[in-house]
Protein backbone atom coordinates (compact mmCIF):
# COMPACT_ATOMS: atom_id res chain seq x y z
CA UNK A 1 0.00 0.00 0.00
CA UNK A 2 3.10 2.01 1.22
CA UNK A 3 4.59 1.69 -2.65
CA UNK A 4 1.11 2.49 -4.43
CA UNK A 5 1.04 5.83 -2.78
CA UNK A 6 4.69 6.77 -3.05
CA UNK A 7 4.00 5.89 -6.79
CA UNK A 8 0.50 8.38 -6.60
CA UNK A 9 2.94 10.92 -5.29
CA UNK A 10 5.18 10.71 -8.54
CA UNK A 11 2.55 10.36 -10.71
CA UNK A 12 0.96 13.60 -9.61
CA UNK A 13 4.25 15.38 -9.67
CA UNK A 14 4.90 14.42 -13.43
CA UNK A 15 1.99 15.50 -14.50
CA UNK A 16 2.20 18.93 -12.56
CA UNK A 17 5.78 19.20 -14.62
CA UNK A 18 3.92 18.22 -17.61
CA UNK A 19 1.85 21.22 -17.09
CA UNK A 20 4.16 23.63 -16.44
CA UNK A 21 6.47 22.64 -18.99
CA UNK A 22 3.65 22.97 -21.54
CA UNK A 23 3.24 26.31 -19.78
CA UNK A 24 6.58 27.65 -20.51
CA UNK A 25 6.59 27.21 -24.40
CA UNK A 26 2.73 27.85 -24.83
CA UNK A 27 0.97 30.32 -21.99
CA UNK A 28 -1.55 31.32 -21.84
CA UNK A 29 -3.02 28.39 -21.35
CA UNK A 30 -6.88 27.27 -20.93
CA UNK A 31 -7.25 23.90 -18.65
CA UNK A 32 -9.00 21.98 -21.87
CA UNK A 33 -5.91 22.46 -24.21
CA UNK A 34 -3.68 21.30 -20.90
CA UNK A 35 -5.07 18.25 -21.20
CA UNK A 36 -5.49 18.05 -24.43
CA UNK A 37 -1.61 18.26 -24.70
CA UNK A 38 -0.56 16.67 -21.80
CA UNK A 39 -3.09 14.04 -21.19
CA UNK A 40 -3.72 14.99 -18.12
CA UNK A 41 -7.35 14.40 -16.58
CA UNK A 42 -9.60 17.83 -16.51
CA UNK A 43 -10.16 16.53 -12.35
CA UNK A 44 -6.27 15.96 -11.48
CA UNK A 45 -5.11 19.40 -13.69
CA UNK A 46 -7.81 21.49 -12.01
CA UNK A 47 -6.49 20.12 -8.69
CA UNK A 48 -2.86 20.64 -9.48
CA UNK A 49 -2.99 24.25 -10.77
CA UNK A 50 -4.98 25.10 -7.89
CA UNK A 51 -2.31 24.10 -5.77
CA UNK A 52 0.46 25.68 -7.97
CA UNK A 53 -1.77 28.98 -8.01
CA UNK A 54 -1.98 28.72 -4.46
CA UNK A 55 2.19 28.76 -4.16
CA UNK A 56 2.43 30.88 -6.66
CA UNK A 57 3.90 29.11 -9.45
CA UNK A 58 1.68 29.49 -11.85
CA UNK A 59 -1.22 33.20 -12.24
CA UNK A 60 -4.74 32.04 -13.74
CA UNK A 61 -6.37 35.14 -15.72
CA UNK A 62 -9.84 35.15 -14.12
CA UNK A 63 -11.62 36.84 -17.18
CA UNK A 64 -10.13 34.49 -20.29
CA UNK A 65 -9.39 31.30 -17.58
CA UNK A 66 -6.23 30.87 -19.03
CA UNK A 67 -3.44 30.18 -16.71
CA UNK A 68 0.52 31.24 -17.16
CA UNK A 69 3.45 31.13 -15.25
CA UNK A 70 3.77 32.49 -11.74
CA UNK A 71 6.46 35.12 -9.93
CA UNK A 72 8.07 31.85 -7.53
CA UNK A 73 8.84 30.60 -10.83
CA UNK A 74 11.04 33.51 -10.98
CA UNK A 75 12.62 33.09 -8.25
CA UNK A 76 13.44 29.50 -8.52
CA UNK A 77 14.91 31.21 -11.81
CA UNK A 78 16.73 33.49 -9.84
CA UNK A 79 18.07 31.11 -6.91
CA UNK A 80 19.23 28.96 -9.69
CA UNK A 81 21.16 31.85 -11.38
CA UNK A 82 22.67 33.11 -8.40
CA UNK A 83 23.96 29.69 -7.31
CA UNK A 84 25.73 29.19 -10.31
CA UNK A 85 27.81 32.93 -9.88
CA UNK A 86 28.28 32.07 -6.49
CA UNK A 87 30.15 29.12 -7.71
CA UNK A 88 31.90 30.73 -9.86
CA UNK A 89 32.70 33.46 -7.61
CA UNK A 90 33.90 32.00 -5.04
CA UNK A 91 36.01 28.86 -6.77
CA UNK A 92 39.42 31.17 -6.67
CA UNK A 93 39.12 31.45 -3.22
CA UNK A 94 38.36 27.85 -2.62
CA UNK A 95 41.50 27.19 -4.56
CA UNK A 96 43.41 29.19 -2.93
CA UNK A 97 42.32 27.17 0.25
CA UNK A 98 43.32 24.67 -0.93
CA UNK A 99 46.41 25.40 -2.18
CA UNK A 100 47.81 26.89 1.34
CA UNK A 101 46.28 24.09 3.35
CA UNK A 102 45.98 20.93 1.31
CA UNK A 103 42.86 19.88 2.42
CA UNK A 104 39.17 19.18 0.97
CA UNK A 105 37.26 22.66 0.94
CA UNK A 106 33.57 22.58 0.55
CA UNK A 107 31.24 25.32 -0.65
CA UNK A 108 27.62 24.62 0.81
CA UNK A 109 23.67 26.36 2.05
CA UNK A 110 21.17 25.82 3.99
CA UNK A 111 17.24 24.81 2.88
CA UNK A 112 14.59 23.57 5.18
CA UNK A 113 17.23 22.35 7.83
CA UNK A 114 19.56 20.56 5.46
CA UNK A 115 22.86 21.54 3.58
CA UNK A 116 23.32 21.08 0.14
CA UNK A 117 26.87 21.01 -1.42
CA UNK A 118 27.30 23.23 -4.05
CA UNK A 119 30.83 22.81 -4.83
CA UNK A 120 33.92 20.65 -3.58
CA UNK A 121 37.54 20.45 -4.06
CA UNK A 122 38.89 17.20 -2.97
CA UNK A 123 42.28 17.37 -0.87
CA UNK A 124 44.64 14.96 -2.96
CA UNK A 125 46.21 13.13 -0.07
CA UNK A 126 45.14 9.85 0.41
CA UNK A 127 43.61 9.90 3.44
CA UNK A 128 40.98 13.13 2.88
CA UNK A 129 37.14 13.51 3.18
CA UNK A 130 34.63 13.63 0.33
CA UNK A 131 31.54 14.62 0.01
CA UNK A 132 28.98 14.64 -3.75
CA UNK A 133 28.20 18.00 -5.08
CA UNK A 134 24.15 18.01 -4.63
CA UNK A 135 24.09 15.77 -1.50
CA UNK A 136 22.28 16.94 1.22
CA UNK A 137 23.73 16.53 4.56
CA UNK A 138 22.38 17.47 8.21
CA UNK A 139 22.39 21.26 9.14
CA UNK A 140 23.47 20.77 13.21
CA UNK A 141 25.83 18.26 12.35
CA UNK A 142 28.01 20.12 9.81
CA UNK A 143 30.62 22.75 10.26
CA UNK A 144 28.71 24.41 7.37
CA UNK A 145 25.52 24.38 8.53
CA UNK A 146 26.06 25.25 12.05
CA UNK A 147 28.17 28.51 10.31
CA UNK A 148 25.09 29.52 8.27
CA UNK A 149 22.40 29.20 11.02
CA UNK A 150 25.14 31.34 13.87
CA UNK A 151 24.79 33.99 11.28
CA UNK A 152 20.67 33.97 10.81
CA UNK A 153 18.45 35.60 13.05
CA UNK A 154 17.00 33.43 15.87
CA UNK A 155 13.53 32.63 14.76
CA UNK A 156 14.95 31.84 11.24
CA UNK A 157 17.23 29.28 13.22
CA UNK A 158 14.33 27.69 15.01
CA UNK A 159 12.68 27.14 11.79
CA UNK A 160 15.32 25.75 10.45
CA UNK A 161 15.76 23.39 13.06
CA UNK A 162 12.27 21.89 13.17
CA UNK A 163 12.99 21.33 9.60
CA UNK A 164 16.34 19.24 10.65
CA UNK A 165 16.70 15.54 11.03
CA UNK A 166 17.33 14.81 14.71
CA UNK A 167 19.05 11.46 14.05
CA UNK A 168 22.33 10.94 15.56
CA UNK A 169 25.13 10.70 12.87
CA UNK A 170 28.35 9.95 15.17
CA UNK A 171 28.19 9.95 19.61
CA UNK A 172 29.21 13.12 19.14
CA UNK A 173 25.97 14.64 17.93
CA UNK A 174 24.33 17.15 19.46
CA UNK A 175 20.97 16.18 19.88
CA UNK A 176 19.06 19.27 21.06
CA UNK A 177 18.04 22.22 19.76
CA UNK A 178 19.08 24.03 23.31
CA UNK A 179 22.54 22.94 23.23
CA UNK A 180 23.17 23.29 19.66
CA UNK A 181 21.64 26.88 20.41
CA UNK A 182 24.55 27.62 22.70
CA UNK A 183 26.97 26.24 20.13
CA UNK A 184 26.13 28.82 17.96
CA UNK A 185 26.77 31.55 20.18
CA UNK A 186 30.08 30.73 20.37
CA UNK A 187 30.37 30.30 16.82
CA UNK A 188 28.90 33.75 16.12
CA UNK A 189 31.22 35.32 18.46
CA UNK A 190 34.34 33.86 16.83
CA UNK A 191 33.26 34.30 13.14
CA UNK A 192 33.42 30.07 12.34
CA UNK A 193 31.84 27.08 13.51
CA UNK A 194 33.09 23.73 14.17
CA UNK A 195 32.12 20.22 13.09
CA UNK A 196 34.52 17.90 16.00
CA UNK A 197 33.45 14.65 14.59
CA UNK A 198 29.88 14.89 14.97
CA UNK A 199 28.52 14.10 11.58
CA UNK A 200 31.34 11.50 10.57
CA UNK A 201 33.98 9.84 12.96
CA UNK A 202 37.35 10.33 12.27
CA UNK A 203 36.72 13.28 10.54
CA UNK A 204 36.73 17.58 11.97
CA UNK A 205 35.54 20.40 10.24
CA UNK A 206 35.88 24.14 10.36
CA UNK A 207 33.27 26.84 8.27
CA UNK A 208 32.68 30.46 8.03
CA UNK A 209 29.79 32.23 6.55
CA UNK A 210 29.56 34.87 3.79
CA UNK A 211 26.96 37.36 4.43
CA UNK A 212 25.24 39.64 1.71
CA UNK A 213 25.21 43.12 2.11
CA UNK A 214 22.46 43.16 4.28
CA UNK A 215 24.49 40.98 6.62
CA UNK A 216 22.74 37.56 6.07
CA UNK A 217 24.25 34.03 4.95
CA UNK A 218 23.88 33.13 1.35
CA UNK A 219 26.45 30.33 1.87
CA UNK A 220 29.19 29.05 3.63
CA UNK A 221 33.06 27.55 2.68
CA UNK A 222 34.88 24.89 4.82
CA UNK A 223 37.50 23.28 5.03
CA UNK A 224 37.75 19.36 6.22
CA UNK A 225 40.48 16.72 7.27
CA UNK A 226 40.86 13.49 8.93
CA UNK A 227 41.06 14.62 12.54
CA UNK A 228 44.81 13.62 13.17
CA UNK A 229 45.21 16.58 10.68
CA UNK A 230 42.95 18.91 12.15
CA UNK A 231 44.21 20.22 16.05
CA UNK A 232 42.96 22.18 17.95
CA UNK A 233 45.47 24.64 16.77
CA UNK A 234 44.98 23.74 12.91
CA UNK A 235 40.98 24.55 13.23
CA UNK A 236 41.77 27.96 14.49
CA UNK A 237 44.17 28.82 11.97
CA UNK A 238 42.10 27.43 9.34
CA UNK A 239 38.82 29.12 10.74
CA UNK A 240 40.31 32.59 11.34
CA UNK A 241 41.57 32.17 7.72
CA UNK A 242 38.19 31.63 6.25
CA UNK A 243 36.63 34.41 8.11
CA UNK A 244 38.95 36.34 6.14
CA UNK A 245 38.08 34.80 2.58
CA UNK A 246 34.33 34.56 3.05
CA UNK A 247 34.48 38.66 3.94
CA UNK A 248 36.24 39.28 1.14
CA UNK A 249 33.96 37.37 -0.51
CA UNK A 250 30.56 38.72 0.71
CA UNK A 251 32.00 42.54 -0.38
CA UNK A 252 32.65 40.99 -3.84
CA UNK A 253 29.00 39.63 -4.14
CA UNK A 254 27.77 43.14 -2.68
Amino acid sequence: MANERRSDEVGVLVKALDLLDLMATDAPCSVAHLCQVTGVTKPAAYRILKTLDQRGYVVRDEVRREYSLGPALLGLSRAARNSTDLVRICRPAMQALHDEFGETVNLGVVTHGQVVYLDAIESVQRLRTTVHIALRDKVHTTALGKAVLAALPPPVVREQLAEADWTASTPNTVLSAEALLAELDRYRAQGYAIDNEENEVGSRCVAAPILDGAGRPVAAISVSAPTPRMSDEMLALVGTRLVDTCKRLGNALG
